[in-house]
């Protein structure tokens, strides 16, 4: 039984399942989008090396455990040692070293040795050297991924203030979340090149943040430097925030036809102070962009496979310079 048999419909995967699996994603074809060597570089090169781990996906995945999946971030992360919550301890050498003269014992060595020498010679608790304290709570954190304790109060602000926005908390109020979804079988779409209709055949999948407890939304939370309309209508388009919309969109309407979700809706939070929270929501027409955009990329996906070529940006062109707009705009204002 092939993969675009046995995985359909609702899949119980965690995420690191879904993303391992097979199957084509909105994150493939972000990367067929740039260009056809993007995509093999990504995921066929036999001698790709493995990506690099970036702290920012860590604080993203962190918060979206915090707030859609309460109780699972305990479970892959360790909220790194706070320096600031032990006041009182002997941090520098030199308090460790007066402390040391204090209490009759030698003042020379390392931080580590000043420190045992309080311990084992004058009997000082573990608690007031910050040191130790710090060994002991990385003890704790054996196998777990390490959250700066700074990210975790922002965490914690964009859990609250989410929590408290009432368009962000109505939709996630009963939502279900973290959900796997996969559809396999041909699909026609029109290719505005060739003026024709183009036939692929791709298992299909997504994940869902958060699925509204009336069936009717599909919400996707992101956390945010600017949540205003402006900032975060920037984000959504250079992020193809909106070829995710119509991506998950029609993979449930395939699925589940007048029952799947309707519409589709952003949670922009910030991640810094003031933890502002705003909500964004497609028109018809923005999500219509998207499902251009995603079929565009299937046709080329589906190209690049058929033919086993893979070309990069330039598609063997000679490419003439081209300017920004806003580079022509102002030297046309100017001169």
């Amino acid at each position: 039984m092939d993969a675009q048999t046995r995985l359909h419909g609702l899949v119980d995967l965690d995420n690191e399942a879904y993303h391992a699996g097979p199957g084509i994603s909105k994150s493939k074809l972000d990367a067929i989008a740039v260009s056809g060597l993007n995509y093999w570089d990504k995921y066929i090169n036999p001698d790709r090396e493995p990506e690099d781990f970036k702290h920012c996906f860590a604080v993203g995945d962190g918060t979206h455990k915090l707030i859609l999946e309460p109780g699972t971030f305990e479970q892959s992360y360790a909220v790194g040692f706070d320096k600031s919550a032990h006041p009182e301890a002997l941090d520098s050498s030199a308090e460790l070293k007066k402390a040391c003269s204090d209490n009759g014992c030698m003042t020379s060595g390392t931080k580590p040795e000043l420190a045992e020498r309080l311990i084992v010679e004058a009997g000082m608790p573990r608690d007031r050297i910050m040191l130790l304290l710090e060994q002991d709570h990385n003890k704790t954190m054996a196998g777990k991924i390490a959250m700066p304790s700074r990210d975790y109060k922002n965490m914690l602000g964009m859990l609250r203030a989410v929590n408290r926005d009432p368009w962000a908390g109505g939709l996630l109020s009963g939502a279900t979340s973290e959900q796997s979804f996969f559809i396999g079988g041909e699909q026609g779409y029109w290719c505005h090149d060739t003026e024709q209709w183009i036939t692929v055949d791709f298992l299909r999948k997504c994940r869902t943040d958060s699925i509204t407890a009336n069936g009717e939304w599909i919400v996707d939370l992101k956390t945010t430097d600017d949540v205003s309309l402006d900032g975060f209508g920037k984000v959504i388009v250079n992020r193809r925030y909106e070829v995710q919309s119509a991506w998950y969109l029609d993979i449930l309407k395939d699925l589940y036809g007048s029952d799947a979700p309707k519409g589709f809706a952003f949670i922009a939070a910030q991640k810094t102070r003031p933890y502002d929270v705003a909500v964004h929501y497609l028109t018809e027409e923005q999500i219509e962009r998207g499902r251009r955009l995603y079929q565009r990329d299937a046709i080329r996906l589906h190209h690049c496979m058929t033919t086993n070529t893979w070309p990069g940006a330039a598609n063997g062109d000679l490419l003439q310079a081209k300017f920004p707009r806003w580079a022509e705009m102002q030297f046309n204002d100017n001169y």
